[in-house]
């Protein structure tokens, strides 16, 4: 008897056992930091900085922003190197060291911040991808985050409460706007669109639907993953969680569900440049999340997108790291099947850089197809799965300066999505089946308008009586690849010819609907996916990393998609391991830092949001700030 029981009980105990065994590196997913050991400084919400002043000096800006590479500079005793000063890199190092850990950055262009760096030409200063990011009132978990990697420095200024205008026709004479605040936009759409409000409703209903297995698809990246494939392949995530079935719908077929009033569709539709895939390929999951990113308001930071790198530096510099440019990374040293470090170059040296912990932020395919070597990426998988997904769409960004201040030139602070037909898919697919020559002569579809300095109070002071205006559109990469092995700056007359009539068809489109502004032309420049390949060493000339598309985010790649590459002691992060843009390659860092450090950092990082709150309520006010 004693002996059946003791066989029954080896039965039932040893699928625990093995469980155990197989998922105990994953057990700290489940629970936060005991209290005291958070990497967090609650200190930044009991007694947060305040408002402080932009440093102007560009000299002092520059040491921070432009410390070129030289191997005196190299810290000893390295904890890590992060490959790319891109936000996913800077935030990944930056809560490293606020875990004490010495972290060293490295960028191969001559300045830190990858898209959130800034460039000045003839007195004219131009961010180069930041133009607006939602979420940053005060209280919210991004604006908490972006707080402690910046040690609450980095300042937000809300854009206008109709923070978008939606401009449609050949000659834009259709205008829609976008409102902050859920109830002011659906009450306003439905205004608009009075036979269509069951649609509206019905599209926000499924919108938020599809935004709630977020934690889901994170979760699928820290979990063993014969774990998360067991749960893919027998069905049974999908029929816990039916919702996931957004991660397999387009934006176009849930439209298709809702109503076919063209006008209604590009206005529902409208923001898709944000992640660049068009809305017949990207999934529902992706655009709702955007939709709800901006859903409470939009902000911009006060100085330029330059005041984000330059104050996420100073918090690494804190435990002893460094954040050096100019050098390039040439391969990521593998040994005994563990990741040791990186080989890098300057001009014409070589040299050989160690740590137990390799971050890569450079994406997925440089990663695996330029760093990497060969035989581990086969051996690891990590080349079959560069196969299954594919670089996002290039862009083409064209930079004006305006004579005259915002206030002299009439200008807001809010964007333009301006399309030429309503019927937005078709029109953008037909734009991109051109051919370089048929493109040359013809109207661009989809454009996007900002005017940074108008968002930016600090510019009038430090760019006396100018403006600036970004037009950005999405461009495929083949238009530009007979040019890409030539020489930057050096890639002939053909080449200058054809970006040039692009950026002056552009400029002639926005003069449609600013024709105040023709006059005001001080300068202007074009640049292409080739730019983007150089300064930002993109793969194809993309600023939003992988392709936003529907295969992209499907549960098996998204499972792979991970901050812990195959390989011991290498990591991943960016916006190829979540979503593009700033707070996508902001919790990028955030989910591979707590890779690195096996803690749960998202659950810190709300435990902070609920003690903030609680002092907010304590004080008279009323929790975090929304619109309505």
């Amino acid at each position: 008897m004693v002996l059946a029981l003791v066989l029954w009980g080896f039965v039932l105990l040893l699928p625990l056992a093995l469980a155990y065994y197989y998922i105990k590196d994953s057990l700290w997913l489940f629970s936060s930091s005991p209290k005291g050991q958070s990497i967090f400084d609650e200190k930044l919400i009991i007694n947060p900085p305040g408002e402080t002043d932009i440093e102007i000096d560009q000299s002092k800006r520059d040491a921070v922003l432009k410390n070129s590479f030289s191997p005196d500079k190299v810290p000893d005793s390295l904890d890590a190197i992060v490959i790319g000063s891109g936000l996913g890199g800077l935030s990944v190092a930056s809560l490293l060291s606020r875990a004490g850990k010495k972290v060293l950055v490295l960028e191969q262009h001559d300045q830190a911040g990858g898209c959130c760096h800034v460039f000045i030409d003839k007195g004219f200063e131009f961010d180069i991808g930041i133009h607006y990011v939602g979420k940053m009132n005060p209280g919210n978990t991004n604006r908490i985050l972006s707080d402690q990697l910046t040690n609450g420095k980095l300042q937000w200024l809300s854009l206008d409460e109709t923070y978008d205008m939606i401009a449609l026709g050949e000659e834009y004479s259709k205008k829609y706007y976008v409102k902050s605040g859920r109830k002011k936009q659906v009450e306003y759409f439905i205004e608009q669109f009075p036979k269509e409000e069951k649609a509206i409703r019905s599209f926000y209903k499924k919108m938020e639907d599809a935004a709630k297995i977020s934690s889901i698809v994170g979760l699928l990246k820290f979990i063993p993953k014969f774990l998360a494939r067991f749960l893919l392949s027998s069905g049974i995530l999908m029929w816990l969680v039916p919702n996931l079935k957004y991660l397999k719908m387009t934006v176009e077929e849930v439209l298709n569900e809702v109503t076919d009033n063209k006008d209604l569709r590009a206005v529902l539709t409208y923001c898709f440049g944000n992640y660049g895939t068009p809305p017949g390929k990207a999934p529902f999951y992706m655009h709702s999340l955007l939709l709800l990113h901006f859903l409470d308001g939009s902000y911009y930071p006060k100085g330029g997108s330059s005041e984000i790198a330059y104050n996420i530096i100073p918090t690494i510099e804190a435990s002893g790291g460094r954040v050096l440019v100019r050098v390039r990374v040439k391969e990521i040293l593998v040994k005994g099947g563990a990741a040791v470090g990186v080989k890098v170059s300057r001009g014409k040296q070589e040299y050989e850089l160690y740590a137990p912990i390799v971050i890569s932020d450079a994406g997925l395919t440089n990663t695996v197809t330029k760093l990497l070597p060969a035989e581990i990426a086969s051996q690891t998988g990590l080349s079959k799965l560069v196969k299954k997904v594919r670089p996002g769409p290039g862009f083409l960004m064209i930079f004006i300066g305006l004579g005259g201040t915002k206030e002299e030139l009439g200008l807001a602070a809010q964007n333009t999505w301006a399309f030429t037909d309503p019927d937005v898919i078709k029109v953008v697919e037909k734009y991109f089946a051109l051919s370089a020559e048929e493109a040359r002569d013809s109207s661009v579809p989809l454009m996007f308008v900002s005017f940074p300095s108008s968002k930016d109070p600090t510019f009038n002071d430090r760019y006396p009586g100018k403006s600036t205006c970004a037009i950005v559109t999405v461009t495929p990469f083949e238009w530009f690849e007979e040019w890409k092995g030539e020489q930057v700056q050096k890639r002939g007359e053909d080449y200058v010819s054809f970006k040039t009539r692009l950026g002056r068809r552009l400029w002639e489109q926005v003069c449609k609907l600013y024709p105040h502004l023709e006059d005001k032309l001080e300068y202007i420049e074009v640049g292409t996916p080739l730019s983007n390949q150089f300064y930002l060493e993109s793969y194809k000339g993309e600023v939003y990393g992988l392709d936003h598309d529907i295969n992209r985010f499907d549960p098996s790649i998204q499972t792979d998609l991970r901050p812990q590459l195959p390989v011991d002691g290498l990591y991943l992060t960016g916006q190829d391991v979540f979503s593009d843009g700033f707070s996508g390659a902001m919790f990028a860092g955030l989910i591979t830092a707590s890779a690195v450090l096996k803690k749960n950092l998202m659950g810190d990082l709300q435990r902070l949001r609920s003690k903030w709150k609680k002092l907010h309520q304590a004080n008279g006010g009323g929790g975090e700030k929304k619109t309505n």
